[in-house]
């Protein structure tokens, strides 16, 4: 009798193990759908593979690198620890007239807190500057359908869109993140590398446990000094094929017209806000994420960087620069009339008028 108890143990025991192994009570859940973005290359969604082997990049590690004085480059120091530079001539990235500017915010400097606000009516970059009483201010992010949005703890939009409008693109600009803590804490991070729109989804309501203000955004130009925005469009599935509208991400980012607005922060803890004019040939051509990337790269060294919303809503404001009312440094491109030829024109010359109501704000202000 024993023999056979003993029998049966050593036959039956090896099955409970082979029908239990690898179950981990979640097997039978379907995969998220592709949408052409599966993560199959083994990212972490930071961008790490887990690969040590040196990159080209690594070489701009330890480097600090700011434009100096001259050659197209005006730079003024606007409070301790705040600069502000803008460059206007033939930029040698692009071969053509651009007009960029740039605040460049230290880090260190407990004097400052950084804030993502969010006006749920709209408002604009002056407005936001004189209610905040903020030394500079850029617009956000792109439309919030689009985003995932959490500001002072709560959470505003869940990216509820699956398309780009109603122009049938796949949604495709929430690929990286800003994560705030609304004083000198900011975080750019490419979290949904390589994530489909089911995972981002996902990523993102766990990461918003954990997190009190953050906003979406893509393309990512630089991840811990990898030019990742130099590859975006050669990458995406939608880069050459899906519907051939302005929301098409090659022609989105791609295009070389295009103003642009981006957020990069520097090995040594400044963070720049970074603002492209465009749409005026022989004035500022404007650029694409690809040498937005390159600009950066060479100009800043930043160790990361991430693009924001563009075309008509990029505008920067620096308090005692540019307007004398409404401190709007650059020249947005709403403000502006076609010529009889089809070529931009600013409206009576050129000014600082034209900016787009948007719903977010990065800002820098005095504490």
């Amino acid at each position: 009798m024993k023999f056979k108890r003993l029998y049966l143990l050593l036959v039956l025991f090896p099955l409970v193990l082979a029908c239990t192994k690898g179950d981990g009570g979640g097997s039978s859940v379907p995969p998220p759908p592709d949408n052409g973005q599966t993560n199959n290359n083994g990212n972490n969604g930071n961008g790490n593979t887990g690969d040590d082997t040196p990159k080209p990049w690594d070489v701009n590690r330890g480097k600090i690198v700011r434009p100096t004085e001259g050659g197209g480059w005006t730079v003024t120091p606007i409070e301790e620890g705040i600069i502000y530079y803008a460059f206007d001539g033939k930029e040698s990235i692009t071969g053509t007239n651009q007009r960029i500017f740039i605040t460049e915010i230290d880090l260190t400097n407990t004097s400052y807190a950084v804030k993502l606000g969010y006006y749920s009516s709209n408002s604009t970059a002056s407005k936001v500057l004189k209610g905040t009483g903020a030394i500079a201010c850029i617009n956000g992010g792109y439309e919030k359908a689009a985003l995932y949005l959490k500001v002072n703890g709560s959470v505003i939009s869940t990216i509820t869109a699956d398309e780009v409008g109603t122009t049938g693109v796949p949604q495709w600009k929430s690929e990286a993140a800003i994560y705030m803590d609304q004083e000198r804490d900011v975080r750019i991070e490419f979290t949904g590398r390589d994530m489909n729109l089911a995972e981002w989804r996902s990523t993102y309501r766990t990461r918003a446990k954990e997190e009190r203000t953050f906003i979406t955004s893509a393309p990512m130009l630089i991840d811990d000094f990898e030019p990742v925005g130099e590859t975006f469009c050669a990458l995406h599935p939608l880069a050459s094929s899906g519907p051939d509208c302005s929301e098409n991400p090659f022609r989105h980012q791609a295009s070389d017209t295009n103003p642009r607005t981006a957020l990069a922060k520097t090995e040594d803890n400044h963070l720049l806000f970074i603002v492209v004019d465009g749409r005026r040939e022989g004035i500022s051509r404007g650029i694409s994420a690809a040498n937005l990337t390159k600009f950066l790269v060479k100009n800043f060294n930043p160790q990361s960087a991430i693009n924001l919303d563009g075309g008509g809503s990029s505008t920067m404001c620096v308090r005692g620069q540019g307007d004398p009312e409404t401190f709007v440094v650059n020249y947005p491109c709403d403000n502006r009339t076609e010529a009889k030829n089809g070529a931009a024109k600013e409206s009576g010359g050129p000014d600082h008028a034209g900016e787009r109501p948007r719903d977010t704000f990065f800002y820098v202000v005095k504490k």
